[in-house]
């Protein structure tokens, strides 16, 4: 329990802080939901089972029991608080702070994002690129983009090109190694 709250702290900490990244402002929050009370016809057929059976699953649901997490969220210049009212784009920029959250609250050694940058334009793409490359110095990261932004940050690109004659061809380029013949 205690490790939960320590880690659900930080996680909240680093969402709001992504978020307000991304969306360049705003609020948001996450909030931890408490399991209701039994409901009237719980009541009736607990009432038919031995009392003690009943008073277990009431101290069960007394306790500090959560039935799941509240994501709030506030764009600047809207007064929503649902997630359920934003806009696809909205969406997905507040999913993406949420990852970046989890993912700097409890890295992994490695991380593979696929697409996840597709519906961000330019502006977004760039704040996104910028908090991978945060990330990048706690977690190593393979992303599957088509967006330029994101690919201006890596190190290594691996891709797939087709050439005159149709035939695809793989290309792999280390930005590192490729500065070295650019810069003579």
């Amino acid at each position: 329990k205690k490790q939960f709250e320590t880690n659900f702290k930080q996680i909240r900490e680093e969402f709001q802080k992504y978020f307000k990244t991304l969306f360049a402002g705003g609020r948001s929050d996450l909030v931890l939901v408490k399991n209701m009370e039994e409901s009237e016809s719980e009541q009736t057929e607990n009432q038919t089972e031995q009392k003690t059976e009943a008073a277990k699953i009431k101290d069960r649901l007394k306790s500090t029991v959560y039935s799941g997490i509240e994501i709030e969220a506030t764009p600047p210049g809207k007064k929503l608080k649902s997630i359920g009212m934003l806009s696809g784009g909205e969406r997905a920029m507040t999913s993406i702070a949420l990852i970046c959250a989890i993912i700097s609250a409890n890295p992994s050694p490695f991380i593979i994002l696929d697409e996840v940058d597709a519906a961000l334009d330019e502006a977004n793409s760039i704040r996104y690129s910028d908090i991978i490359e945060e990330l990048s110095s706690k977690s190593q990261f393979v992303l599957i983009t088509h967006n330029r932004a994101t690919m201006e940050k890596a190190s290594i690109l691996y891709g797939v090109t087709m050439g005159d004659d149709g035939v695809s061809n793989l290309l792999s380029l280390k930005f590192e190694s490729a500065e070295k013949y650019t810069n003579r």
